[in-house]
């Protein structure tokens, strides 16, 4: 049997298309993780392909970048601050979207794949705010020393795996908060 084009195949497809459903908070959840995840790839290409250390001119005047335990810290605390962003986005979302939920619910849906259709969002704005923070961070790197080296790729497809990774991890909490919603009551309140 022919299938219609457009229509969602099941809660991987039908979680990325919610996320365009609501542009601004999708955009707002991936230039958080961007932010992390930037600063992670110069850090990262500064630590691994540079030894920790990046050494240069600038206008005529000597400069050494070194990346200290603070430097670190700072980093892990944006891309936390990120995740969290992520989170916050996703919990908007299926507080929009309750009946909605409620109605997958009651049609049959186990509270798994509506656990994947969440993971799904934030594997999807992981992906966009990864490859956007990645593709800054390796522009800033390569800027600083003036050559965009293979290890500095490999810093960014490792950056862009974590984020996301770890957006799809900070979309576990909203999932769990997705089975406290009362779906007899928000079925109700449709009607």
């Amino acid at each position: 049997r022919p299938r219609r084009a457009g229509r969602p195949r099941g809660p991987l497809t039908m979680g990325l298309l919610n996320l365009v459903r609501v542009p601004g908070r999708t955009i707002l959840g991936a230039g958080a993780l961007a932010i992390g995840i930037a600063a992670a790839t110069v850090l990262g290409a500064i630590t691994y392909t540079f030894h920790g250390a990046i050494v240069g001119t600038l206008l005529g005047d000597a400069v050494s970048l070194r990346v200290r335990a603070v430097d670190t810290i700072a980093v892990a605390a944006t891309i936390l601050l990120g995740a969290l962003a992520v989170a916050d986005v996703l919990y908007l979302n299926i507080r929009d979207r309750a009946a909605e939920l409620a109605t997958l619910r009651a049609t049959g849906w186990t509270p798994a794949s509506l656990a994947r259709l969440v993971a799904a969002e934030g594997l999807g704005i992981g992906v966009l705010g990864g490859a956007f923070g990645a593709g800054l961070g390796v522009a800033g790197a390569a800027w600083l020393v003036g050559e965009l080296s293979g290890g500095l790729l490999t810093t960014a497809g490792l950056a862009v795996a974590a984020g996301a990774v770890l957006a799809t991890c900070a979309a576990l909490v909203p999932a769990a908060l997705l089975q406290r919603l009362p779906t007899a009551q928000l079925l109700a309140e449709e009607t």
